[in-house]
């Protein structure tokens, strides 16, 4: 984790973050982002450690509880870059050395520099599907949360081209499972980019004390996960297994039909060789992969806390009380280009 953003960034980016940063030591205890100056920028967390609460400040009645330790390397803040709701707290455990940097200024680099953008939403994307798999190889303090909202997910799409769409459509494939199948197992490497075009999918994983991915795939156990508690189920236009599509890493949980489903895939090597070659196109690319993460993230967060709230996450509450017309906006025109890509799939 220390090394993803000196092995994500070129040169070019790592000057340009020290040169627009802004370096201080915080002492144990100390809220990293406790005012509004704070909270308008982004931090890179140099020396230290620093712990991640889920849920509001100590003011309330529920206190907040840690649910990760973010070492070296990390990112805090992420939210604010993709205009989403903040449900973390991060204060210091031991000093620690930070960088900050206005969102403003990187918001802007972003949008001016391809490259920059391509690295930078990759790094983001890595980095937060680490945290989410670290939760996840710990499958016993996770409890059901219902099914994630497809407004949620097709909203997504609103981030891409029509150009980027018609590429995934002319390189993927499509491919009918039928119930109660193994899609993606636990342990094994993720060989495509999966999205769900029908049907729906559950999300669980192994219950043993620690994830050992050696045991799960060469021990004598058969674990098709339908034993395994189901951590949500997920429908048209979620992306499963996509926090192993990333690092190359294998999955920490195991992904099985609910419904007779429909997925498209996009073989690994194609989609790596267009991200190589194409920044336009990786910068889009790893945005939206980065926003699925760090929505699913902040759903298995809120189960953490506060498990008895399954009927209502708190991004549900962010569809239903905090729909704006640039969300009306955005997802209307994510659910034009997926039901455009749907057509030039032959899918009904």
């Amino acid at each position: 984790m220390a090394d993803t953003l000196l092995q994500e960034l070129s040169n070019a980016d790592l000057d340009w973050l020290i040169s627009t940063g802004e370096r201080s030591r915080l002492s144990p205890g100390q809220p990293l982002r406790s005012s509004q100056l704070n909270a308008e920028r982004v931090y890179i967390l140099i020396e230290g450690k620093l712990g991640l609460n889920f849920g509001p400040g100590s003011a309330t009645a529920t206190p907040p509880m840690q649910i990760d330790e973010l070492n070296p390397g990390e990112v805090i803040g992420i939210e604010t870059l993709f205009g989403r709701s903040e449900m973390t707290r991060v204060e210091t455990l031991e000093p620690v050395l930070v960088m900050a940097l206005p969102v403003a200024k990187v918001q802007q680099k972003l949008q001016e520099d391809i490259a920059f953008a391509a690295h930078f939403y990759r790094a983001i994307a890595v980095i937060l599907s680490s945290r989410l798999r670290r939760i996840f190889e710990q499958p016993n303090r996770i409890q059901f949360w219902g099914d994630r909202s497809t407004k949620e997910v097709l909203s997504i799409f609103g981030e891409l081209r029509d150009s980027d769409v018609d590429w995934l459509a002319s390189f993927g494939h499509t491919a009918a499972i039928a119930k109660d199948q193994v899609v993606l197992q636990a342990a094994r490497p993720v060989d495509a980019l999966y999205i769900m075009l029908d049907g729906q999918m559950c999300i669980s994983a192994p219950q043993q004390g620690q994830f050992n991915p050696l045991v799960l795939c060469f021990g004598e156990a058969d674990d098709n996960g339908r034993d395994q508690p189901a951590f949500t189920t997920i429908s048209k236009g979620g992306m499963p297994g996509i926090i192993s599509f990333l690092d190359f890493r294998p999955l920490p949980v195991t992904i099985r039909t609910v419904k007779d489903s429909l997925v498209f895939a996009v073989p690994r090597q194609t989609l790596v060789t267009k991200l190589q070659v194409d920044d336009s196109f990786a910068s889009r690319f790893y945005r939206v992969i980065a926003i699925e993460v760090l929505e699913l993230l902040q759903a298995v967060s809120s189960q953490l806390v506060h498990p008895a709230a399954v009927n209502q996450t708190a991004d549900d509450k962010h569809w239903d009380e905090e729909l704006d017309m640039a969300d009306l906006e955005q997802l209307s025109e994510g659910a034009k280009k997926f039901n455009w890509m749907l057509s030039q799939l032959g899918v009904t």
